[in-house]
């Protein structure tokens, strides 16, 4: 540095780097420079498992102020195995304990064996689709439906045909499509035969279709009539359900109805028998799919054209009713859009709102002991009104 008010030096030049000079150089008392180093590196290459001499570079130090240093490929090549050596003792000791391991009958192995059995996870575990319940047994032949014609009185002769007729013949009636032209453009409809078309919505496709059909349309004609005419709706009681239900071949009694049913056997057979090719053709599954989407398209139209019908006791009764139903083993794999739909309009039905909440998840709750099989009824609730969201919350608290 100069003296002081000089802020620049004169000489630019970098300091001294003194290790990289030439050790002869500095210390010329010192006749093996190398010498010195060799005692001290010794620990550490016996123990790299090398020797200085193959892992030392070779340095061409050029005489003058520029200092380079050149690598060969000979100490690339010393370097790569130096390397190798260092790391062959580990590979070694890996594969050892490969072999351990895979070998039968080593404590090592079946060690290893304990650890894998006890923490797998089988994939089975968590199945995609939930077991179901077992809610509708199959039935070979569905249960009779008979027409009760005491106290109806004929307004034309081809009515008084079709009362007292037998039952197989009342069928013949509907299916040929007379009944329709009878009841429709008179504008009758009489509760017996509007039970009695209801019930037989429990029957193979090729009788319910016709039946639900004519039910159908005598409740849309008697809604639309003039204001002076007779407009009420029948709407089937949550005892008339659970006996369609008990039709369907439901097993578990918290879906029988409550009072005894009566069928006569020989009507029983008569009957049966004019259904057993329809019964042959279609598959259990659909008939009861089928059977029950009918039924809750009509309880729609009864939820919706008479808000009255039913109390919240008996709505409470149809949702818990319908949530079992859905969870059938034959109906897993089935689209229920009407059953949800209806579940909605159930729901938004209930007067004393959120009153009945608690009782109505308490009973759902009861409806099945697996758990994915709670998850199922769960998602019967579309998260879409108000109150679906209330119920979803409330059945997935602990």
């Amino acid at each position: 540095m100069q003296a002081d008010g000089d802020m620049f030096p004169s000489d630019w030049s970098p300091p001294p780097v003194e290790f990289l000079k030439p050790r002869a150089l500095l210390e010329p008392q010192d006749p093996d420079p190398v010498g010195g180093l060799a005692s001290l590196e010794e620990p550490f290459w016996s123990t790299a498992g090398t020797s200085p001499k193959a892992a030392a570079p070779r340095v061409d130090i050029a005489s003058g102020d520029s200092e380079c240093y050149v690598n060969s490929l000979d100490y690339l090549l010393q370097e790569k195995r130096a390397g190798a050596a260092i790391w062959s003792p580990l590979a070694s000791l890996q594969a050892a304990d490969q072999v351990c391991l895979l070998t039968p009958g080593s404590p090592a192995s079946c060690f290893a064996r304990k650890l894998v059995e006890r923490f797998s996870v089988s994939l089975q575990v968590i199945p995609a689709v939930h077991p179901g319940e077992t809610v509708f047994l199959p039935r070979h032949h569905p249960l009779p439906c008979t027409l009760d014609c005491s106290h109806l009185k004929p307004q034309s002769r081809l009515e008084e045909l079709f009362l007292s007729s037998p039952p197989a013949q009342q069928l013949s009636f509907l299916r040929s499509g007379l009944l329709s032209s009878l009841y429709l453009p008179s504008g009758l409809r009489p509760v017996p035969l509007l039970r009695w078309l209801f019930q037989l919505l429990t029957w193979p496709p090729e009788t319910s279709l016709g039946a639900f059909g004519l039910l159908w349309d005598l409740s849309m004609d008697g809604l639309f009539r003039p204001s002076d005419a007779d407009t009420s709706l029948w709407c089937p009681s949550l005892q008339e359900v659970t006996a369609a239900f008990h039709s369907l071949g439901t097993h578990s009694p918290a879906l029988q109805p409550p009072g005894p049913l009566q069928h006569d056997g020989s009507e029983l057979k008569s009957e049966a028998s004019l259904s057993q090719t329809e019964q042959q053709d279609t598959p259990q599954e659909t008939a009861l799919d089928s059977s029950l989407s009918y039924i809750c398209k009509f309880l729609m139209l009864c939820v919706l054209a008479q808000p009255g019908a039913y109390t919240d006791g008996s709505l409470l009764g149809l949702i818990e009713l319908l949530c079992r139903a859905g969870l059938d083993v034959g109906l897993r794999l089935l689209p229920k859009t009407d059953l949800q739909q209806l579940l909605l309009l159930l729901l938004d039905s209930i007067q004393e709102w959120p009153g009945k909440l608690r009782q109505l998840c308490c009973a759902l709750s009861r409806a099945s002991d697996h758990h994915h099989n709670l998850l199922a009824l769960v998602q019967l609730f579309l998260d879409v009104t108000p109150r679906s969201r209330w119920v979803l919350l409330h059945l997935c608290l602990p």
